[in-house]
């Protein structure tokens, strides 16, 4: 688990959404855009510790972040068992309790959806919080989510950086990705290795500032990332 996640709480984004390989792209697209607005992205996948349940690292990690974001692109079952993954609803309810426990003075949700009515059928609820529709379509993501932001986050700690602006970026990011060679399968980029990328790319325009302190270098650490051998190359060439 992150070592002072109550320390940054008001620049936190937790963000809750599937997982598996086939989301890839669409997970990329949902911490991009929170990265490129120079503030910290939060999801389960950022905690860990021995001596701590799992249940009790995401209540802790959703109340010290002052905005969460869901998307709901799973809501069939899977497997011989035909089962419906349930992670995503209990993480999505504990953050909306949240909100309107506190009339959203403490926290903040959106909600996100891959089609304007499938949703209607498996979470009906979600139909009065008017979710946003991104047709799986990664550059519409980061744009929806990077517009959200800028309304809800106070402008003194936000970037505001025009829409497109960011998902250019994103899209170079995303460019530089395919030329990691990361510690996963296939030498495919870890999300560690994923989201130092990022870092290293809204760095690079002054988009996020993070290292910039002595708590900032401690808390975000660098990790080393392996170029494939022809940007090697081509790096030398230039």
């Amino acid at each position: 688990m992150r070592r002072n996640i109550s320390a940054f709480r008001d620049y936190q984004i937790f963000l809750n959404y599937p997982f598996d390989s086939g989301f890839r792209n669409l997970e990329s697209a949902l911490h991009f855009p929170i990265i490129a607005g120079g503030l910290l992205p939060v999801c389960a996948k950022d905690l860990s510790a021995p001596d701590r349940s799992r249940l009790d690292m995401i209540v802790d990690a959703i109340i010290n972040c002052r905005y969460s974001i869901h998307e709901f692109s799973r809501g069939t079952g899977e497997g011989p068992d035909n089962l419906a993954r349930m992670n995503m609803p209990i993480e999505m309810g504990m953050a909306l309790f949240y909100a309107l426990q506190t009339q959203r003075q403490e926290h903040r949700c959106a909600f996100f959806v891959p089609t304007p009515h499938l949703y209607q059928r498996f979470a009906s609820d979600l139909s009065g919080l008017d979710p946003f529709v991104h047709d799986n379509d990664p550059d519409k993501l980061v744009c929806s989510i990077y517009d959200w932001l800028r309304g809800v986050v106070p402008s003194a700690i936000f970037n505001l950086i025009p829409t497109l602006e960011v998902k250019d970026r994103y899209r170079h990011y995303m460019e530089k990705l395919q030329r990691i060679r990361g510690s996963g399968n296939n030498q495919e980029a870890s999300y560690e290795e994923a989201r130092e990328l990022m870092y290293q790319t809204c760095e690079e325009v002054d988009w996020w500032d993070w290292r910039r302190t002595k708590a900032g270098i401690q808390e975000f650490q660098r990790i080393p990332l392996v170029w494939k051998q022809s940007n090697r190359r081509r790096s030398q060439r230039n």
